[in-house]
């Protein structure tokens, strides 16, 4: 049940849609858009300026933890209103509908099966179903109004025939006329299990799959199919999906542990960045660090991030660039038009530790590209610069310590030049330019707050910030 923070909420129970601003916008995928970027765009409701006055107005249980991330539909018809409402799925397997407003729980869609689920839901683009990840190794399409399975073309569309070793670890991703899912390990890497990326057609309900071990084989595995094992796609991003028009669609993994052989000739792309067009039918290029055997011997995974899509640089000799981190505590600034193969990164940054949060991606409003990156107990802040010649680096230009967490590092998201990031029992927002900490619902002043947090991160929507966190809690906060 809710626990209203606010006596207008206590009078009124359901809370009115016209508290949403003009012009209200959707949260529709993990990272408000299928590039993952984490930047909401039309965010104009909180301000550096204000941000301070964010105020709690509500929290809820879930019934179980969500180690994951909620998403959100401006206006849902439920009834004669239209109602915002957030979708979260928790690690059993049960996507909530949740009036975004007051915290009522609409309605409750349960999967089955013996394993758990750390992903995230993905809207469709007509905003009356979304799609929900189970713990049946499938994707289902669920009315977004009702919480009612629709059986439309492919789906419940099925992921993998391994779901006792095959876990959907990664938030669902809608793009293209397609949804996109990947896989990896449960904890512990017991095998058989196969990384891969699984496409579902939207019109037409057809599936493809990309498999990043055994790769020439193009449907979904059986355990004895492939004789490597691992390579899972885990990283808090999924399947990213680049967002420039010249680059077709195509789609971005990266990979886990697992044999790399593809130097010489083989069709194994453990510990490596892939680059997929659009339906999975063509491998476009990879990347692989050239100490990829340390990496497979030290459970060093590439792919315990996920790719960072930067904005185009006109003046760059290499205008369309990448980023990719990992266990190994480097990051690697790559040219995404033709990734390199094995090393040739344009750029390498070491970083404080081990990379488990997906990075924020922020345009600056002067076209300045910014990353951030969430650990454990840090946030840091590079700046990409171009300089004369056309060489393009990332430059450091502030890291913050406004709290620390036992979990992996929460994935930051920017808002209006405000950088929000979760740590244990603290949500945070941070001047995107200099780092400065401007709010904390650790502040004296608040009422209850977030838990521990694992790899739940916030999403900033309509002047409102939502998060879940390991005491299978989800809160709300707005302007008061």
């Amino acid at each position: 049940m809710a626990r209203p923070l606010l006596t207008l909420a206590a009078v009124a129970g359901l809370l009115p849609a016209t508290l949403l601003p003009a012009g209200a916008t959707s949260w529709p995928v993990f990272g408000f858009d299928p590039a993952r970027s984490g930047f909401n765009t039309a965010e104009h409701t909180l301000t550096v300026g204000n941000v301070h006055r964010l105020r709690e107005r509500w929290q809820i249980s879930l019934g179980a933890v969500a180690d994951s991330t909620p998403i959100l539909l401006d206006k849902v018809q439920v009834g004669r209103a239209g109602v915002p409402m957030l979708f979260q799925t928790t690690t059993n397997g049960v996507t909530l509908g949740i009036d975004a407003n007051s915290g009522k729980i609409v309605w409750r869609f349960t999967t089955h099966g013996s394993t758990v689920t750390d992903s995230t839901p993905a809207a469709d683009p007509s905003g009356t179903s979304i799609y929900v990840p189970g713990i049946d190794g499938k994707v289902h399409k669920v009315s977004a109004a009702k919480g009612r399975e629709q059986h439309a073309p492919g789906f419940p569309a099925r992921i993998t025939r391994l779901p006792l070793t095959e876990k959907d670890a990664s938030p669902l991703n809608v793009a293209n006329g397609y949804l996109y899912a990947v896989t990896s390990g449960y904890y512990g890497d017991a095998p058989p299990y196969d990384g891969h990326v699984v496409a579902v057609n939207l019109s037409s309900g057809k599936t493809t799959v990309f498999n990043s071990l055994c790769s020439t084989y193009k449907k979904l595995i059986k355990a004895t199919t492939c004789s490597q094992q691992r390579s899972g796609i885990w990283g808090r991003g999924g399947a990213v999906v680049d967002p420039d028009s010249s680059m077709g669609g195509r789609i971005y993994a990266a990979t886990g542990n697992g044999q790399f052989d593809a130097v010489s000739g083989g069709d194994n792309y453990g510990d490596s960045l892939l680059s997929v067009s659009q339906d999975l039918s063509t491998l476009l290029g990879s990347y692989t660090p050239g100490d990829y055997q340390q990496l497979e011997n030290g459970d060093t995974d590439l792919g315990s991030s996920s790719p960072g899509i930067l904005p185009d640089q006109a003046t760059s000799q290499t205008p369309y660039m990448i980023i990719e981190g990992g266990k190994d505590a480097i990051l690697k600034l790559l040219n995404r038009a033709a990734l390199p193969g094995v090393g040739g990164e344009l750029q390498t940054v070491d970083l404080p530790g081990g990379l488990f949060s997906a990075p924020g991606i922020w345009t600056q409003g002067s076209g300045n590209a910014w990353v951030f990156l969430g650990f454990s107990n840090e946030v840091m802040a590079y700046q990409l610069q171009t300089n004369g010649s056309g060489i393009s680096q990332l430059a450091s230009v502030w890291s913050a310590n406004p709290g620390n967490s036992q979990g992996e590092g929460s994935s930051p998201v920017i808002a209006n030049g405000i950088v929000f990031v979760a740590f244990d029992d603290a949500l945070v927002a941070l001047d995107a330019v200099n780092g400065k900490e401007l709010w904390s619902s650790a502040s004296k002043s608040s009422r209850v707050n977030i838990g521990s947090i694992h790899w739940q991160s916030p999403i900033v929507v309509n002047g409102w910030v939502y998060c879940s966190d390991n005491s299978g809690n989800l809160t709300a906060y707005s302007l008061k």
